[in-house]
């Protein structure tokens, strides 16, 4: 006997697969870009980043740094208040990138690190 599709496979059974494919294409992307991490307890207990000033990121001798920036492109400033466990202290950054994505970049990072934000901006820049 030939039986047709439809009853191969219900309207009901159809969607569910259709409503689970998702979950499961992410849960399959997500395992594909954990490259070291096996097991939950080493994402739960990996070491964080330290907040201490000999830690922060730094633009000075670099190739971000303002005062060797030639040509246009955009001057990054974050300033604000760090807290780390008992001390707590100001800090300003400066960075100059050639391209706006480069800086703001940059200020996405020196948001993790700044808990009170004072100035947090991208500026057109020509040196």
């Amino acid at each position: 006997m030939h039986r047709s599709f439809r009853s191969l496979f219900p309207a009901s059974r159809l969607k569910a697969g259709l409503k689970a494919a998702p979950a499961l294409l992410a849960a399959i992307a997500l395992t594909a870009c954990q490259t070291e991490t096996t097991q939950v307890s080493d994402l739960l207990f990996a070491p964080t980043f330290s907040k201490s000033r000999q830690y922060l990121p730094n633009t000075y001798n670099t190739q971000y740094d303002c005062r060797a920036f030639t040509g246009s492109g955009w001057k990054g400033i974050a300033s604000g208040r760090v807290e780390y466990f008992d001390e707590r202290y100001m800090i300003s950054q400066a960075g100059c990138f050639r391209t706006k994505n480069e800086c703001e970049a940059w200020l996405s990072l020196m948001r993790g690190y700044i808990d009170i934000p004072r100035f947090i901006r991208c500026n057109p820049y020509s040196a």
